[in-house]
């Protein structure tokens, strides 16, 4: 009798504890992947046209965003910016300097659908007017979504191909201001879509519209 109790009571707690198990597992939503953008670039060589591409990853929804490129205008100089894609979408870029060493890159897909998955947003043509480094990175990133909400973006440094990332190996020093540029090379966007994230990426909307309009 005292065995078939305790072996009853062995497989109530057996029980508990794997339904306690579910109860967790059902509790904890699957975490997504994580949307990175990062800066791919190639050997600078004098006198040659380079290309680096703004790759994106595991991106959800996205409709419409904007970024800077700042590079050393002493080396580098700006010819061509190229649509992206992500899968088979295009990405239609539009594109501006903002002073001697900065450009701003913006993009909004027509319609209202959106589009997911990994690709390029674009392609940055460069001529190598003179020896030296290039400097290139990406600041002031943002990314939105099909409801006008801030997208949660990891930003990420520029790399070579072939080459691990520069900017990790900057992160840790201070001299010449590189410390500054590395947080704002991997800085984690906070996912905080309120009034004036969503008021930004409608005024990137209209922005884009209105270029479009003039082009035609």
């Amino acid at each position: 009798m005292k065995k078939s109790l305790w072996t009853e009571l062995k497989r109530e707690v057996l029980f508990g504890i794997c339904f306690a198990v579910l109860l967790v597992f059902a509790a904890v939503p699957c975490q997504a992947q994580q949307t990175t953008v990062s800066l791919n670039t190639t050997e600078l060589v004098k006198g040659n046209t380079v290309y680096a591409t703004v790759n994106i990853d595991n991106v959800e929804n996205l409709d419409a965003g904007q970024f800077d490129l700042v590079f050393n205008p002493d080396v580098l100089k700006i010819v061509s910016v190229e649509n992206g894609s992500i899968g088979s979408t295009e990405i239609p870029v539009q594109w501006s300097s903002v002073d001697s060493k900065t450009a701003r890159v913006i993009f909004n897909l027509e319609g209202v659908s959106g589009v997911s998955g990994s690709g390029e947003l674009a392609k940055i043509g460069f001529e190598v007017m003179s020896d030296g480094e290039g400097d290139l990175r990406i600041s002031n990133g943002l990314l939105g979504n099909i409801e006008a909400k801030r997208i949660d973006t990891i930003w990420g440094d520029s790399k070579e191909d072939g080459k691990e990332e520069n900017g990790k190996e900057e992160n840790g020093k201070e001299e010449n201001g590189k410390e500054e540029n590395g947080k704002q090379a991997a800085t984690k966007q906070a996912a905080t879509p309120g009034f004036e994230v969503e008021l930004s990426l409608i005024g990137l909307t209209a922005v884009v519209c209105l270029a479009r309009s003039k082009q035609r």
